[in-house]
């Protein structure tokens, strides 16, 4: 469509510009212009898939009777417009992909993953990015996580697996007694793969349901988790708490303002299953789950929001 408007245009300039000047003057059309790569848009969302949060069946708004193919919709028109989407507790994810490939230079930043990290909360997303090798315009070969500051560390648990029950959300709430904010303390059951099981909690500034509706009766999420040791209240005060969550150094969405270079990523930081380095010459997918089993007080679950990526290549 847009073709076609810069075509009627330049057939209206030269024809202005014909009638203005000698009739047996040559007149040179000018050089067409074709848009370049969409930079800063994801064009594709294949999965959207959050865990149980606050913001799940809201961010994007699930309808009744929607399924995976709705949502994943929803996500991608918020996505599109960098609105902003939620990834729910730790696990849940989203897989984008791209008009074009996002390649690498290497020793450049190559991206950024959008967020809305500020001072002192952060909510980091682990990301793993995958090239289609298989030229079949699906996010079904190899995955390579960006190996962050924290990959290394002692206190990230690779492999991590958490399992979500579905709650019934007509059961009598248990607020907690010493949170005047939760108005849940046992909404959703959760155990995991290290033998520790707890519950995620309602607060009182959001009472629609947290479990994703358009899934079963449990769900379950494998991933790299991040230590979340660095949350808590600072606040003296147990009627004025005031969480904190720390970011940490690089490597990871939502967990820096998007201004900060430290957001930016480099596909250089890519490793395969076994955490060797690869080199990739471009990328054609990313997925982003929340990397923190965590909660902070009045401010929910730390839950990584997504609004859009940015491709930092010089084209």
């Amino acid at each position: 469509m847009k073709r076609r408007f810069l075509l009627v245009a330049v057939i209206t300039a030269m024809i202005a510009s014909s009638c203005s000047k000698d009739k047996n003057e040559v007149v040179t059309p000018p050089d067409p212009v074709y848009p370049g790569p969409t930079v800063n848009k994801v064009t594709k969302v294949f999965e959207y898939f959050p865990a149980p949060g606050q913001f799940t069946n809201t961010l994007p708004e699930w309808k009744n009777g929607n399924k995976e193919k709705e949502m994943a919709d929803y996500a991608l028109a918020a996505l599109a417009k960098e609105d902003m989407i939620s990834l729910g507790g730790f696990g849940g994810y989203v897989v984008m992909g791209f008009d074009h490939t996002i390649k690498n230079t290497p020793g450049e930043y190559s991206f950024i993953v959008l967020g809305n990290a500020f001072a002192n909360f952060a909510e980091p997303g682990v990301i793993s990015v995958s090239a289609d090798k298989n030229k079949n315009g699906l996010p079904d070969d190899e995955w390579y996580e960006i190996a962050g500051s924290e990959y290394n560390s002692s206190k990230t648990t690779r492999n991590y697996q958490i399992t979500y029950y579905k709650p019934d959300e007509n059961k009598v709430r248990e607020p907690n007694p010493d949170d005047a904010y939760v108005s849940d303390a046992k909404y959703i059951r959760w155990k995991d793969n290290r033998g520790d099981s707890g519950y995620l909690s309602r607060n009182v500034f959001h009472d629609q349901s947290y479990y994703p509706q358009w899934k079963g009766d449990s769900i379950t999420f494998t991933g790299t988790k991040l230590s979340s040791a660095g949350i808590k209240n600072t606040s003296s005060d147990p009627t004025q708490p005031y969480f904190i969550c720390p970011a940490l150094s690089w490597g990871y969405s939502d967990n820096l303002s998007n201004d900060d270079s430290d957001s930016k990523i480099k596909l250089d930081w890519a490793v395969d299953k076994d955490g060797k380095p690869v080199k990739l010459p471009g990328i054609d997918f990313i997925k982003v789950h929340t990397g923190q089993r965590a909660e902070a007080g009045w401010l929910g679950e730390i839950s990584t929001e997504v609004l859009g990526v940015r491709d930092l290549n010089k084209y």
